[in-house]
């Protein structure tokens, strides 16, 4: 039995977050998946600090976080497409999906670091794909120390040491 999994990411206010339902108002898939499919697995609780989904009408940029955070000088076009904050692990999830910013390669992961030096909270990389196929067409070029979540094996990610 396929054991389903809801979205249990909040925004700051406490307002529970949900993309539209399925259907022709709905668009984005993988952004979609990443959101409904890998969050609910591996950040159970997590805030939204930052999603930004052009295609589902989705702005959503935490400033007052960030900024408390160390990250309020880090311009929207470089941060990842998604920054989920669980509190209760102290981490922060930089998720960038391979249909928008593309995925987290060394340069990439050296240069957020860089702009989050001044951030006390452990981060986590990670690239999000559909499938084996995408992941093969990058995985030479994918940081160490991240991990790549495949939407079509949701349950399980790859960490590359």
């Amino acid at each position: 039995m396929q054991q389903t999994h809801h979205t249990t990411l909040k925004m700051f206010n406490g307002a529970a977050f949900f993309f539209a339902s399925p259907g022709p108002d709905r668009h984005n898939s993988l952004l979609v998946d990443t959101i409904e499919l890998f969050a609910p697995r591996y950040t159970p609780g997590a805030y939204i600090l930052r999603l930004q989904d052009p295609t589902n009408t989705v702005d959503i940029l935490e400033q007052n976080q960030l900024q408390q955070f160390g990250l309020g000088a880090i311009p929207s076009s470089d941060m990842p497409d998604i920054l989920l904050y669980q509190a209760n692990k102290q981490a922060l999830f930089c998720i960038d999906v391979l249909t928008m910013h593309g995925f987290v390669s060394s340069q990439r992961k050296q240069a957020l670091e860089q702009a989050m030096t001044n951030c006390p909270l452990r981060r986590v990389y990670i690239s999000s794909c559909y499938d084996f196929c995408d992941y093969k067409q990058i995985v030479e070029r994918i940081a160490w120390g991240t991990y790549v979540w495949l939407a079509h094996t949701p349950e399980h990610t790859i960490f590359l040491w």
